[in-house]
């Protein structure tokens, strides 16, 4: 991931202890669940705001995800729906209180649109990415993140602090996400900031990929056209098939970055079709092995 056009300033000093690694991801759960137990219920949305004396809208919002949800309103909501299951009435209210919990990224000046990446991605259960242009960004160095986000910042502080968020990400992935990666040859071929960080890259790159928890695989320029040569994209996969609450579970993203604007796509095919688009690159790519091979080449090349 590039993300270079975000840089940000710190709000203020001092250090925020992460409570849980993704309360926007909590609440898009908390949302699609209530959501869904609305319908069960068979009831409007006009319905339920007619019950709680709001309007239809913070009903839709809270919904979406678009807007915090306090104890209160799950309360009620849970009496409109007439939930009576213990567990689900308690995970609803877990995924309440999380929604709430500080964020690691909260002393961060950031856009509205990478918190709400990061949240997803700190909860995710599989990440599949390809990138044309650089080093994905959980995979990046320090020194090879800054040389990134110093193409649209001279600020030495914004530089610095635009970096660190981007090892934090590395942080605080969840352990036992699937990490599947696969890029171009053309990002070896970019030059990022001088000999010794691209060395520094290609090094940190040799050690993730003999790792077990992580696939990194290079498109050869061998392999001629394919569909990746349009741009990159990243796939988010969430699964909560231990819940009680099987309505609570979210739907898998598509996040595209933009030079001005990113977007997400959720719909199933949508996202199915990107997943196909992933595979057919896995299977142009180099295998494991020969990708490491290749990374141990450019480093003696280098």
């Amino acid at each position: 991931m590039i993300h270079g056009s975000w840089f940000w300033r710190c709000k203020h000093g001092g250090t925020v202890i992460p409570v849980h690694p993704a309360p926007l991801a909590s609440r898009r759960q908390l949302g699609a669940a209530l959501r869904q137990h609305r319908i069960d219920a068979n009831l409007s949305l006009k319905d339920v705001a007619d019950q709680l004396l709001c309007s239809p809208s913070k009903v839709s919002r809270i919904e979406s995800a678009q807007r915090n949800i306090s104890a209160r309103d799950v309360r009620d909501l849970i009496g409109v729906y007439r939930i009576t299951d213990p567990d689900i009435r308690a995970r609803l209210n877990r995924l309440a209180a999380e929604s709430r919990e500080t964020a690691w990224w909260a002393p961060y000046n950031l856009p509205p649109a990478y918190e709400r990446f990061i949240g997803l991605e700190g909860a995710a259960t599989a990440k599949y990415e390809y990138q044309l242009g650089v080093v994905p960004g959980l995979l990046q160095t320090l020194e090879y993140s800054a040389s990134i986000v110093s193409a649209w910042t001279d600020d030495p502080d914004a530089v610095r602090e635009a970096a660190e968020v981007r090892q934090k990400r590395q942080e605080f992935i969840g352990q036992d996400t699937d990490l599947d990666f696969v890029v171009d040859e053309s990002v070896f071929h970019r030059f990022m900031g001088d000999a010794t960080t691209m060395r520094g890259q290609i090094r940190k790159l040799i050690e993730l990929s003999e790792s077990s928890r992580i696939t990194f695989q290079v498109i050869p320029f061998s392999a001629g056209a394919h569909q990746g040569l349009v741009s990159g994209f990243e796939i988010l996969r969430f699964a909560d098939s231990a819940a009680a609450d099987s309505a609570a579970e979210m739907s898998d993203v598509v996040f595209l970055e933009g030079v001005v604007n990113s977007s997400y796509l959720d719909s199933t095919d949508e996202v199915d079709g990107y997943l196909k688009a992933f595979r057919g690159l896995q299977s142009r790519a180099l295998d494991r092995q020969d990708t490491l091979s290749f990374l141990k080449a450019r480093l003696q090349h280098r």
